[in-house]
């Protein structure tokens, strides 16, 4: 099921809910990492004021930049919402790759 639409805004594009929801899953794990969950949070409010390809460059960019574990289940919502987006290159330009890890 996707992600609630929130309240008082137009439907997110299919894209950026896939992103939203992979921004808040991680904000969710990272909860101890309050800079991280801030900075998800910025990506969220992205996506929700239809600036779905910033956030998607903006949350490659962080992950490059905090280094920090990407689940395998996140990284493939990202890669098919990057390639819905024709911008692979978020990811693999940032290395986003070689954070991930199974779990």
């Amino acid at each position: 099921m996707p992600p609630r639409n929130p309240p008082g805004n137009p439907p997110l594009d299919p894209r950026g809910a896939i992103i939203r929801s992979v921004a808040l899953r991680m904000a969710r794990r990272l909860a101890d990492r309050p800079e991280l969950v801030s900075a998800l949070t910025s990506v969220v409010q992205m996506v929700e004021n239809d600036e779905t390809e910033l956030a998607m460059d903006d949350i490659g960019l962080l992950i490059q930049y905090s280094r920090f574990s990407v689940l395998r289940s996140e990284y493939e919502d990202l890669v098919r919402a990057a390639e819905q987006l024709d911008s692979l290159d978020s990811l693999t330009d940032t290395g986003v790759e070689r954070f991930v890890v199974d779990g």
